[in-house]
């Protein structure tokens, strides 16, 4: 079954994050920005990557668009924006003219000189991947529903179209009726007549190798019985590499269907591989962050590099094989040298992850975003970075300024132990806090915060020893439908729940840990920083504790549970103030003059509370959808809620009405904040995009 002339295509349907930049134009914070919107920080995570054939651009697919970059020197040349709902695959023609790109359930195509839509393609019910075979005449597009289609690019007839059947047996079918049949998929095509193959990876090892043009099934292979992570074949069409999750990697003979060879002994847990274009190498992330140069040939390790880099979300090799890019959860890409391994350049990055909280200086001149392990303070009269990105040991929850809006405080993950020796016990919530100088963005101080619950006698059956698990941390995937009624996963990270005062003077965090015991399991730990000493544990809530709020005077912290309940603490006494029934309780905000509360109640309704009574003032009804940030303006007069969607709704508070609808976003809201004056609301998503938009005039 081996083939001449061939074009190898790696479609993986998980999607990658790389996070390219170049050299930061001033003005690209007003590119193609939504309706209502005056910037954009950030340009959104980006979910591919694609180099033009004559080497001159990238092109990056995100949540914002395509932006393409001179591939020299990393300048932004434009953004490409069309789809909606962001962008998933992107691909150059072979005469590096045209730029096709992927969407859900759309294609587009576009001109890359002029940076206008040439023609847009439908059919797809899913997450579409595309690529362009030699003749540059077809596309062929694979969508996470089943479907390949060929496509005429110039009439847009579809040429041939076949669905990928699922294999027999109950559970099988199951899967495919959820869409989660295959678990990894490569389609490898023939440059001439598009004779190829797609090789499809399921559970339990099994790899099935069909004709990519008709679907009829050709081959079964059978290795390690656990499920497949990748796919990738050889550019001349006669290796087929394998990555089956708790096995080594190894490489199979497509004529034959007998495994080769094994690369290495150590096995994998889903790191990203790619053959280069003239198929001498391999290169391979493995599970430890570093990335593994193999040569095909002989299958010999040539070199390990990167171990000491940051975690590489997506390997891809240059047009001429000569070098290869590594794109890190920092934001960065490194570009290292094929032959050898020796690193030739890295280059900073905008594109970031996904925004945790966000935070205006008193004075409002400066908005600071949390991401993961990453601190961006921005210049509000510029909309230009004060400083270079900062690094932070730990991911940022929550953040605060100090009230002379010289510094910002910072906490990370919180971590719950619990130590058992003979008939004692100790159980503690440890975490970690940062404060950055606002101007420089210098680090000034890290110091550790701990609370111990204390000792006591092992209750009966326990044994001696040691365990620890985050206090609080989930990552939640889910269907939504986008306006068009397309389908697509969004995804949200909760890296903990804490929530500083408005003076960075009190940090509250949730002890959400199966770990813990009795009702220290759904208990609150409030810490008076100055001194760094536990104030008070709030003990009450029966589920997990899911939203936190400090009331602006610093005087009521606000808690929403899975329970059911909204419960407030009295900071001064540690003693509970009142609760009352609230559903959903993802989200809390109190107006600024700390009287109201408002709380999400379910996916159509946010409730609002006069505190000191318990009595409801107002219930706002509309499609909020599931909602995690809720803002107050200065003036209290209008409320914003952010959706899973990625939808922003205003509310007029006098008369309970919708205002705007604000659309812009990828994915989960999970910040929302006003500026001081009150006219400027930012929003920040799981898409790593933080938006400012005309509240007033």
């Amino acid at each position: 079954m081996k083939m001449k002339h061939v074009l190898a295509i790696t479609i993986l349907f998980s999607i990658h994050a790389l996070f390219l930049r170049g050299v930061i134009a001033q003005d690209s914070t007003q590119w193609k920005l939504p309706e209502g919107a005056k910037a954009r920080f950030g340009k959104g995570w980006i979910q591919s990557i694609s180099f033009s054939p004559d080497g001159t651009r990238i092109a990056a697919a995100s949540s914002a668009g395509i932006w393409i970059y001179d591939a020299h020197t990393g300048a932004e040349l434009a953004l490409l924006a069309g789809h909606e709902g962001g962008v998933g695959s992107v691909a150059f023609s072979p005469d590096s003219k045209t730029l096709a790109s992927g969407g859900y359930g759309e294609i587009l195509l576009w001109d890359v000189e002029t940076g206008k839509t040439l023609k847009s393609f439908k059919g797809h019910k899913g997450r579409v991947a595309v690529v362009f075979p030699d003749d540059g005449k077809t596309l062929i597009s694979l969508s996470t529903d089943g479907s390949v289609r060929f496509r005429d690019i110039t009439t847009g007839q579809e040429k041939r179209v076949f669905q990928v059947t699922p294999s027999l047996g109950i559970i099988k079918f199951f899967y495919a009726l959820i869409g989660q049949d295959a678990t990894s998929r490569h389609i490898h095509l023939d440059k001439i007549n598009e004779n190829g193959i797609l090789a499809l990876g399921y559970r339990k090892g099994v790899i099935q190798l069909k004709d990519a043009t008709t679907g009829k099934h050709l081959k079964t292979l059978r290795g390690h019985k656990d499920y497949v992570n990748q796919l990738a074949i050889s550019p001349d069409g006669s290796l087929l590499a394998v990555d089956i999750f708790n096995a080594p990697l190894s490489l199979w003979d497509i004529a034959t269907g007998r495994q080769l060879k094994t690369l290495g002994e150590s096995v994998s847990l889903g790191g990203k591989f790619e053959f280069s274009k003239d198929g001498k190498t391999f290169i391979y992330q493995t599970s430890f962050h570093g990335i593994e140069l193999w040569d095909v040939a002989t299958g010999t390790l040539r070199a390990t590099l990167g171990k000491d880099k940051p975690e590489i979300n997506v390997l891809t090799f240059s047009p001429d094989a000569k070098a290869f890019v590594g794109g890190s959860s920092d934001g960065s890409i490194r570009f290292w040298d094929a032959d050898t391994g020796a690193e030739l350049s890295v280059l900073t990055t905008g594109h970031t992850q996904g925004v945790n909280a966000l935070v205006f200086s008193p004075d409002g001149n400066t908005l600071a975003g949390g991401y993961s392990k990453m601190l961006q303070l921005w210049d509000m009269n510029t909309f230009t970075p004060r400083a270079d990105a900062i690094e932070s040991t730990d991911k940022l929850i929550t953040l605060a300024f100090s009230p002379d809006g010289r510094t910002v405080t910072s906490a990370g993950d919180f971590t719950f132990t619990r130590q058992k020796r003979d008939e004692f016990r100790k159980e503690s919530v440890t975490g970690e806090l940062s404060v950055w100088d606002a101007s420089t963005g210098h680090n000034r101080a890290v110091f550790p915060i701990e609370s111990h619950k204390g000792e006591a006698p092992v209750l009966p059956g326990q044994r001696a020893g040691s365990s620890s698990s985050r206090a609080m941390g989930y990552t939640f995937i889910m269907d939504v439908k986008t306006a068009n009624g397309i389908k697509k996963h969004v995804k949200l990270q909760i890296h903990g729940t804490a929530a500083f005062s408005q003076d960075g003077a009190m940090l509250a965090v949730a002890q959400n840990s199966s770990l813990a015991t009795g009702n220290n399991r759904f208990s609150i730990l409030l810490w008076d920083i100055p001194s760094q000493q536990l104030q008070f544990t709030f003990k009450g809530h029966e589920g997990k504790i899911k939203a936190l709020r400090f009331a602006p005077d610093g005087k009521t912290l606000a808690s929403g549970s899975k329970d059911g309940t909204i419960r407030l603490w009295n900071t001064t006494t540690g003693d509970q103030t009142a609760s009352f029934s609230a559903d959903m309780n993802t989200a809390l905000a109190f107006s600024p003059d700390s009287k109201t509360l408002a709380s999400i109640y379910d996916d159509k309704r946010i409730k609002l509370w006069d505190i000191n009574t318990g009595e409801e003032l107002m219930t706002l009804k509309g499609n909020i959808g599931i909602c995690h940030a809720l803002a107050f303006s200065a003036d209290s007069k209008i409320l914003a809620s952010g959706s899973h969607d990625g939808t922003i709704l205003t509310w007029d508070l006098a008369t309970g009405t919708k205002l705007t609808t604000l659309k812009g976003h990828d994915n989960w809201i999970k910040a929302l904040t006003f500026s001081p004056d009150g006219k400027t609301l930012a929003s920040g998503s799981e898409d790593g995009v933080i938006f400012l938009w005309n509240i007033l005039p």
